[in-house]
């Protein structure tokens, strides 16, 4: 079974097939890369391990109130 869809297979095997115009493969190529840019953006936006920089902050600030608590007693 292929990973990947059939229209993106398509689109690789037009980017390395040597007898396809070199107009066609650089579509082919563009088409590609944006697809590949919408699937990173998709990754960043939905990704469970990335913790925006807002939330990691005060999580850091308590931390620092917690080591000057723990340094006062």
């Amino acid at each position: 079974m292929n990973k990947f869809g059939a229209y993106i297979s398509r689109l690789m095997t037009t980017v390395i097939d040597e007898e396809q115009e070199e107009f066609v493969k650089q579509l082919a190529w563009n088409e590609l890369k944006k697809i590949n840019a919408d699937v990173e953006e998709f990754l960043r936006k939905h990704s469970k391990d990335d913790i925006p920089e807002d939330e990691e902050k005060p999580k850091e600030k308590q931390l620092l109130q917690e080591n000057k608590d723990v340094k006062n007693k």
